[in-house]
């Protein structure tokens, strides 16, 4: 199956890195200090791509450059280069989306054009960090608000008839009075009871503080880990990655004993 997608992203390197945006390019250059230390495009892109912890502000800077150049100028140079330097991103994206409604060609052109109106419209003022994090999250969000837009418009067309056809078990719709929704609070705090008893019985306390504040105070990881490391953003990506991590792994091992606590003693009533 070709990959079209792949291609597109393709068509827009070679935009970017086309010789008549040289000289947009060589006047950026005396706006954003980002830029000082390459002398093309293709050497923005270049360390766009390195991946290296150590990378990262660099990578942070060359972000809010592209940004506010494709904010600021009308050449299709800054709308291009930012698209090739988050491919990686795109491509990681488009695989997930899975959708009978909308044709692949128009999923393609959806992630796209969603991640450079989200580039477009981005508050450089307002948020001056963590820049390719909050443009992966907002492409991602909007993406996925059409995609169930779309299958909600969808689904809205059909007719109880043809709803009675495809599901003949179904029971007639008749309007009947909504079951009262359960007490969402209070079911978190049982269970956020259960979690703090095990991890307080089991966990190192690295791991209980990780889990009152991000289960029990229902605190982003994020807005955790921006309180314990302050100015240093590649530390603080690293210890966010570490902790993540560790989450994932410590609510495995809860779960897991959960279902023993829950489970009857062998040979018992």
């Amino acid at each position: 199956m070709r990959d079209f997608f792949g291609h597109l992203l393709g068509l827009l390197r070679v935009e970017a890195l086309a010789p008549r945006h040289q000289a947009v390019f060589a006047a950026a250059r005396t706006r954003r200090p980002a830029f000082a230390r390459h002398a093309t495009l293709e050497s923005v892109l270049a360390a766009m791509a390195d991946a290296r912890e150590e990378t990262y502000p660099e990578r942070e800077a060359l972000t809010r450059a592209l940004v506010a150049e494709m904010q600021d100028s009308p050449s299709t140079a800054w709308t291009a280069a930012l698209a090739s330097a988050y491919a990686p991103m795109l491509r990681h994206l488009r695989r997930r989306l899975h959708s009978n409604g909308v044709p692949k060609e128009d999923l393609d052109q959806l992630v796209l054009a969603t991640f450079l109106s989200v580039a477009r419209n981005f508050p450089l003022p307002r948020w001056q960090d963590w820049t390719a994090v909050r443009l992966r999250q907002q492409t991602a969000r909007e993406v996925f608000r059409y995609l169930r837009k779309e299958r909600a418009e969808q689904h809205d067309r059909y007719t109880p008839q043809q709803l009675a056809a495809w599901l003949p078990d179904a029971r007639p719709a008749t309007p009947v009075e909504s079951p009262r929704r359960p007490n969402v609070r209070r079911s978190f705090v049982r269970r956020d009871a259960v979690l703090v008893h095990l991890a307080r019985a089991t966990l190192p306390r690295s791991d209980v503080e990780v889990l009152m504040a991000t289960v029990v105070r229902r605190e982003k990881l994020r807005a955790y880990v921006s309180r314990l490391v302050e100015g240093d953003a590649a530390e603080a990506e690293r210890t966010y990655q570490r902790l993540k991590r560790q989450r994932t792994r410590l609510m495995q091992r809860l779960r897991t004993q959960d279902v023993d606590a829950a489970a009857p003693p062998p040979g018992g009533c």
